[in-house]
């Protein structure tokens, strides 16, 4: 993903330059991070001037969901949301994939939900990735855990967990990994920091349910219904212990950005099927759904040209 600033922004309401979308430090986003967001994929259709954004109503569903978990009321309906999306993918052509990011944030009002003392704010903005081939990753035990209720709600995606996630990612790579796991308060698996986790055993495929921590994943929902109605494979959330993970034929990460990583090792244990052969297939047949060239045979569609 390109980190260089865009030239254009949605900031409240409508699409505008880049150094225009600004708040005061002392903002409550900025202070403490109070905050609500998604991440959002679009990718570019090959020999079309249009992006397809990928399952847009179920990010902004979640997002509201999020800012309700937060106590943060919605300064914008989920309609001019979906819309400040696709006008800013018109605002800003690219040739590349975006990836875009809505988010919600509290101004001003720190102790209360009474939204007529509180500020409220939204922007979205995009950014360029280039596409790539399927990532595999090392992933290790850290000491961090995963900010889980009651002490935070865990289905809420926010800026302030990912202060978290972050701590997380640089202890991984201190410990000579590329992604960090990440248990719950009672030493099962939640998730990385940013991916669900899904461990493949002989028949079946287990990842953690959202009462362990983990956020409920979009992009794990895709799957699920790829692995049961075309693999053929039997999907169960439950907890999942660390020793399941030592001993599973195969190992992979999804999320929005991440899609399909295959997991080459676990605390450098190799698992039995290292080159991640269902990961694999998995993640072609997803990516084919999100890059289809006919919207009608990919339900996770939303396409705007541009």
């Amino acid at each position: 993903m390109s980190l260089e600033k865009p030239t254009k922004i949605w900031w409240n309401g409508r699409v505008t330059s880049w150094h225009e979308a600004t708040v005061h430090v002392t903002a409550e986003t900025a202070v403490r991070g109070v905050n609500a967001f998604e991440g959002v994929m679009a990718y570019k259709i090959e020999g079309h001037r249009k992006h397809a954004v990928i399952a847009l109503d179920k990010h902004l569903e979640r997002l509201s969901r999020s800012a309700e978990l937060l106590h943060l009321p919605m300064p914008y309906s989920l309609e001019e949301i979906r819309r400040g999306v696709l006008d800013l993918v018109c605002a800003e052509p690219s040739d590349l994939d975006l990836y875009i990011r809505p988010t919600v944030y509290l101004e001003s009002g720190a102790y209360t939900d009474d939204p007529s003392r509180m500020r409220m704010g939204a922007y979205i903005t995009s950014y360029t990735r280039e596409r790539a081939p399927q990532r595999s990753v090392r992933l290790v035990s850290t000491p961090w855990t995963r900010v889980d209720d009651p002490a935070f709600p865990a289905q809420a995606k926010s800026g302030a967990v990912y202060s978290a996630f972050r701590l997380a990612r640089i202890a991984a790579t201190k410990a000579d990994g590329d992604e960090p796991l990440l248990l719950n308060a009672r030493g099962t698996v939640a998730e990385t920091a940013g991916s669900a986790v899904m461990a493949v055993f002989s028949d079946h495929v287990v990842s953690p349910p959202p009462s362990d921590g983990a956020l409920e994943s979009i992009t794990r929902d895709v799957l699920t219904r790829l692995l049961e109605d075309e693999f053929g494979l039997k999907v169960v959330q439950r907890s999942l212990h660390v020793q399941e993970l030592y001993e599973a034929d195969e190992i992979f990460l999804c999320g929005t950005l991440d899609e399909v990583v295959k997991v080459a090792s676990f605390d450098g244990v190799v698992p039995k099927r290292a080159n991640g052969g269902l990961a694999h297939r998995l993640f072609a047949r997803y990516r084919a759904l999100c890059t289809a060239l006919d919207p009608s045979s990919s339900p996770l569609q939303t396409c705007v040209a541009w």
